[in-house]
C-alpha cells in the first residue's frame, strides 16, 4: 500500500508512533528512496535504517534542522 501511494508521487504524512514497521517494509522504502532524483543527480545520500527506540533517541537530536 505505501509502496503504492509512493510510485504515484503521494505524500503520505499520517502514522502510527505505536505501531512498527517491519524492516522489510524499511528496506523496501530506502530501495525506493534511493532511484529517486537527486541534487544535480549526484547521490550523496546514505540511508540507514533506526527502530528502536534507543537508537531513535540517539538521532532524533540531530534532526532539528528537519523539523523534529
Amino acid at each position: 500500500m505505501i509502496r503504492d501511494l509512493i510510485l504515484k508521487n503521494r505524500s503520505y504524512r499520517r502514522f502510527y508512533e505505536n505501531e512498527p514497521v517491519a524492516e522489510a517494509t524499511l528496506r523496501g522504502l530506502v530501495d525506493l528512496a534511493r532511484l529517486s532524483p537527486s541534487a544535480a543527480n549526484r547521490q550523496p545520500l546514505k540511508y540507514m535504517l533506526s527502530s528502536t527506540p534507543e537508537r531513535n533517541a540517539l538521532i532524533f537530536p540531530h534532526l532539528h534542522w528537519a523539523g523534529y
